[in-house]
């Protein structure tokens, strides 16, 4: 327990890294189009990868205080993303209208538990 607390930083980068590298490779060499629920999942993740990334090179962890906002509100659309095709007011308000829809079935219903699980990880690395 007392590695993982050690090389915190140093995972949660290698973790937001590998999301980065991922939802790359789905959304443009696979051409699948990300919904707008993936587009805000990207906004919190990709800045979170350069921030941490620079993070460990330079040694600072002042920076954990911006980066754990960014996970837990990555976090939360993971979620909104995850239950959209369950929950009833979420299917209102259409936040899915271009890309893959939000009800779609297969490996592809997949993902949003993932960067939950991705998010919810960075998070309690940098706690």
């Amino acid at each position: 327990m007392k590695t993982l607390r050690k090389n915190g930083l140093y995972l949660a980068w290698v973790i937001s890294l590998i999301g980065l590298c991922l939802s790359l490779i789905y959304g443009e060499i696979f051409d699948n189009p990300p919904c707008p629920l993936c587009w805000y999942q990207r906004i919190f993740l990709f800045p979170l990868a350069i921030l941490l990334g620079m993070a460990f090179y330079r040694g600072e962890t002042f920076v954990i205080i911006y980066a754990i906002p960014l996970a837990i509100l990555g976090g939360i659309f993971a979620i909104m993303h995850f239950l959209q095709p369950y929950v009833p007011f979420i299917q209102k308000v259409h936040i899915c209208r271009m890309g893959i829809p939000c009800t779609h079935s297969g490996i592809e219903g997949v993902f949003p538990i993932v960067s939950a699980i991705g998010f919810f990880v960075i998070t309690w690395l940098l706690c």
